[in-house]
């Protein structure tokens, strides 16, 4: 299998087996404070067994992984910035291929069956495979393996204030970032736990009550925001541009609306996964808050947020 890399992200233990461990180490920047468990509570991620096996296999030749259209189920394809990606299954196995963005040759081939913590990913050369698109592979791999579990990577920037988390949630280019940085600038004590793609995850608090917590993670895009971290969280709220801000709590159905298209597209599009994925979602709301803030990319709009989240802590 090779030499073993070990990382904990949300409170699991992820192993990564490679004939070239450093090699491998230097191409998964952000990886590198995962390499330390985190502190949570009394739980102790090294004494558990892995969620995930991920074994990297080079081979000089990809052309006999080609998989032809007609070949299982399509579930979805998807474009990233680095390639195409295709995601197929067959009964309870999976198939995720990465294609490069340049000229459409067969990157990696990553093989996932459910109920299994073995992921077998091959790819050409490490030395022309591309660190965004194993990273992303990994992404991927993490998300099979932990959706199942109640644990899931979605598309959100978090700040972190009076040690509870805030989830900003809209599509590329509404404004999550812009907003978050209006905080880090002008809300004092506040801080950028992820930027691109936390991980929540349904577990027990301290008082023996399922809850949602928020987790940093190797995967941030542009931030470049990795902190091994935990918090509970706050509230989520979706972003969206307008010419005065506002904010607005929802209903039970306006807050699952508002979540459901943050989360992992490719898993949605699969009956089994949805399936688990609104199960999580489910949970979220039984405790968690969720708004809708109409807002410009002003200081103002920050303030807003923190009284109404956070009055009941001033």
């Amino acid at each position: 299998m090779g030499k073993k890399l070990t990382y904990y992200i949300s409170g699991y233990k992820i192993e990564l087996f490679s004939d070239v461990p450093d090699k491998l180490e230097k191409m998964l920047y952000g990886f590198g404070p995962f390499v330390t468990q985190p502190k949570i509570g009394n739980l102790s991620p090294s004494l558990n067994p892995p969620i995930m096996q991920f074994v990297i296999n080079e081979s000089q030749n990809l052309s006999h992984l080609t998989f032809m259209e007609t070949e299982g189920e399509m579930i979805h394809i998807f474009v990233i910035e680095k390639g195409k990606c295709i995601l197929r299954k067959n009964g309870n196995k999976y198939d995720f291929t990465i294609l490069r963005e340049n000229d459409g040759r067969l990157e990696l081939v990553l093989d996932m069956e459910t109920g299994s913590p073995l992921f077998n990913c091959t790819c050409g050369s490490s030395s022309e495979l591309n660190p965004d698109n194993l990273k992303f592979a990994l992404w991927i791999a993490f998300g099979f393996v932990a959706i199942p579990k109640q644990t899931v990577a979605l598309h959100a920037s978090v700040i972190i204030y009076n040690n509870r988390a805030i989830l900003f949630l809209g599509e590329s280019g509404t404004g999550k970032s812009t907003h978050t940085k209006l905080w880090l600038e002008h809300i004092p004590g506040s801080r950028l736990l992820n930027d691109d793609s936390p991980v929540v995850r349904i577990e027990f608090d301290g008082t023996n009550q399922l809850m949602p917590f928020v987790y940093g993670s190797p995967w941030s895009g542009k931030g470049r925001c990795y902190l091994n971290e935990r918090y509970p969280i706050a509230s989520f709220v979706r972003l969206q541009q307008h010419t005065a801000n506002t904010i607005t709590k929802l209903s039970k159905l306006e807050a699952f609306g508002a979540l459901y298209p943050s989360f992992p597209p490719a898993f949605l599009k699969d009956d089994y996964f949805e399936e688990q994925i609104c199960g999580i979602i489910s949970k979220i709301l039984m405790t968690a808050q969720v708004y809708r803030l109409h807002c410009l990319p002003d200081s103002t709009a920050a303030e807003l947020v923190k009284i109404t989240v956070f009055k009941c802590d001033e």
